[in-house]
């Protein structure tokens, strides 16, 4: 930032409305993370030569909503760090951090070429009883209503004289009281079914607001917003949006049913700019250059300085053959989750997994022994569910995980599975048994028919069968049918049609019940098991 016209900026507003211009909402970030995101920052260029000096507004939300702010402490200064040295850095505008709403009036916002609203959240519109005090809002009336009626006009009159503002990732939730700020960004936030990796379309490779990827699409982790009307295609210009194909289709909270998860949008609004991302949650975000880039070209378009269409492109990609999609031959309800040939949709070591004979094969060899079980992850997380797989386990131990989790994001030590597993194993021991190693060990033996209480004590209720017996129903080293069905608090698990074992467990508060599927190979001796005609019925 050029601190001599900072300074000017900043005895002008002292001297209107009694407080400071570069006031910041957030706390401070740690000397280190700070140098990362400059790192990062002094790799990003500014794609357009500003046609005049810029000065753009860095919003946080203002103190008295900050307590409750959702995004306090993390994403709101780690943003403000962002934006203010992106601006300082590139020269491509001069930052101003504020909080203040004094800056919000239409005398003030004429000095900004646009505004970024940093996840400023709330009904900040609103004057407070604070804001009656000041000089510039006691000059647009005489009560708190009459302000805010001048204060939201004059911010959609700044937009639609030709500037622009640029909203961050929960800044599109805030001001819910007011319906003309919702029709602006042109969607609601209606919720986060992820907060974890996911697949990313880059809708317009060639757009100039897209440069930053290359014309590729890419992966990336951040809570990952869905949105509700007023959002429609035929009024906005949609960037980038989820992959389903590549993404976790099975999370929870998902409503929408149509596949449509805009991450990024631009719209006009008289003659301004109107720019929107899901993205900025994740503190990570800021220090990514590739990021950096994006949010760069966001606010010099929105400045007016970077050429872009913005007119409503009510089309979007088509995607075909998006695995776990495909109905299951001659079995109604169930799709198919392997289509013999790949593994789309599925995750994993490629030097473990592989399709061999049109079947999913894993694989541990000698020379190169495992130091933990390993796992091919299937891409939708699973609920309640009924799940059939054929399997052929030539030595070793394996099984099927389902509602399992995954370690935490960074942790390389344990399983990156943990969860229920519905086992098996060439020395028979382990066949038809359900576990859930390493929380609650054994939940239910072959042949046992158990219940938890809601204290997790485990209680066997009953039999299913004697367990040799059952035994011999699996056939060695040749090709068997485990279904395993799991509702609510009830799991079955069956082997070629014969009930292996049951657990009823819908008492217990702390039971799975939502997680990952995922196909196992044991560490241990080298082996090999296969799994094919995979099909999956959700209830």
């Amino acid at each position: 930032m050029r601190k001599a016209s900072l300074w000017v900026l900043g005895l002008w507003v002292f001297l209107e409305t009694g407080v400071g211009a570069d006031r910041a909402g957030g706390q401070p970030i740690p000397p280190h993370h700070e140098k990362l995101i400059r790192q990062a920052a002094e790799q990003v260029r500014a794609q357009a030569t500003p046609q005049r000096p810029r000065r753009v507004l860095i919003w946080n939300t203002p103190p008295h909503l900050m307590p409750k702010d959702p995004h306090k402490g993390y994403c709101i200064p780690y943003g403000e760090a962002a934006f203010r040295i992106l601006g300082e850095t590139t020269k491509a505008y001069e930052p101003v951090v504020s909080d203040d709403l004094a800056l919000m009036t239409p005398e003030s916002l004429a000095r900004f070429d646009a505004i970024v609203l940093n996840n400023a959240s709330g009904p900040w519109i609103t004057p407070t009883d604070e804001d009656l005090q000041k000089p510039a809002l006691r000059a647009l009336g005489t009560d708190k209503e009459a302000i805010e009626k001048r204060l939201r006009q004059g911010f959609l009159e700044f937009i639609a004289g030709g500037k622009g503002v640029v909203c961050i990732h929960y800044a599109v939730a805030a001001n819910r009281h007011w319906p003309e700020f919702t029709e602006l960004f042109g969607a609601t936030f209606t919720g986060h079914p992820w907060t974890e990796e996911v697949g990313v379309t880059v809708e317009e490779p060639g757009h100039p607001l897209l440069a930053a990827f290359g014309g590729k699409d890419f992966r990336i982790a951040d809570e990952i917003y869905e949105y509700g009307p007023p959002y429609d295609r035929s009024k906005l210009r949609v960037l980038l949006s989820i992959d389903p194909a590549t993404t976790n289709m099975g999370a929870r909270w998902i409503h929408r049913k149509d596949d449509d998860f805009a991450l990024a949008w631009v719209k006009l609004y008289g003659q301004g700019r109107v720019f929107v991302t899901s993205f900025g949650h994740m503190s990570q975000i800021y220090s990514n250059p590739q990021m950096l880039r994006f949010y760069l070209d966001a606010i010099q378009w929105a400045c007016g300085d970077l050429q872009a269409p913005a007119e409503p492109r009510p089309t979007r990609p088509t995607r075909t053959n998006i695995p776990g999609r495909e109905p299951a031959p001659e079995l109604p309800g169930f799709v198919r989750l392997f289509d013999g040939k790949t593994l789309a949709g599925w995750q994993g070591d490629p030097e473990i997994w592989t399709v061999e004979d049109g079947a999913i094969t894993g694989q541990t060899r000698p020379d190169k022994p495992l130091k933990g079980n390993q796992f091919l992850v299937w891409k939708d997380q699973v609920e309640d569910f009924e799940l059939r797989a054929k399997f052929r386990l030539e030595s070793g131990n394996s099984g099927i995980y389902f509602r399992a989790q995954k370690r935490p994001p960074g942790k390389t030590e344990g399983d990156l599975l943990i969860g229920p597993q519905a086992d098996f194993d060439a020395s028979g021991r382990w066949i038809g048994v359900l576990i859930e190693y390493p929380v609650r060990g054994v939940v239910a033996d072959r042949g046992e028919k158990v219940r938890i209480d809601q204290t997790g004590k485990k209680e066997v209720i009953g039999s299913v069968g004697d367990p040799a017996k059952l035994l011999q129903v699996v056939r060695s080293k040749e090709w068997n049918e485990y279904t395993i069905i799991a509702r609510g608090g009830h799991i079955v698990l069956k082997i070629n049609d014969v009930v292996m074992g049951e657990v009823t467990e819908d008492q217990d508060p702390k039971r799975p019940q939502h997680g990952w599927l995922g196909l196992q190979v044991h560490v241990g001796p080298p082996m090999r098991v296969q799994f094919k005609d995979i099909y999956l019925r959700r209830f």
